[in-house]
């Protein structure tokens, strides 16, 4: 359930471009505690789990690169907030079903 929290979150985000700029200058315990202010319980865990599974879907599904570090993704990461990285180059990448997959558990189609 709280990574179901998580996706629905991040989701808010990519819609309410106001809301990510809210939120993307927030360190990670921050983010935490507003967001469960605002209904979307989840754990650094759920965060790091839902994050990883997000980028094995891009690197592995979508971008069809090994998962190693010469993966073109990473590049993205350069010079970004994380939660700027994680909403505009993995969740934009990603269906609303691909995503309640990945918050289910699933690779969200990564075999």
């Amino acid at each position: 359930m709280s990574q179901e929290n998580f996706v629905k979150f991040l989701s808010s985000l990519r819609t309410e471009p106001a809301l990510l700029e809210q939120y993307d200058r927030r360190n990670l315990s921050q983010l935490l505690f507003h967001a469960r202010n605002e209904g979307f319980a989840f754990t650094v865990l759920d965060v790091e789990q839902v994050v990883g599974r997000l980028e094995a879907s891009v690197i592995v599904d979508k971008d069809q690169q090994p998962f190693d570090g010469s993966s073109t993704l990473w590049r993205a990461m350069w010079g970004r907030r994380h939660l700027d990285y994680v909403v505009n180059h993995l969740v934009a990448r990603h269906s609303d079903q691909e995503l309640a997959e990945i918050a289910a558990g699933g690779a969200g189609g990564t075999q």
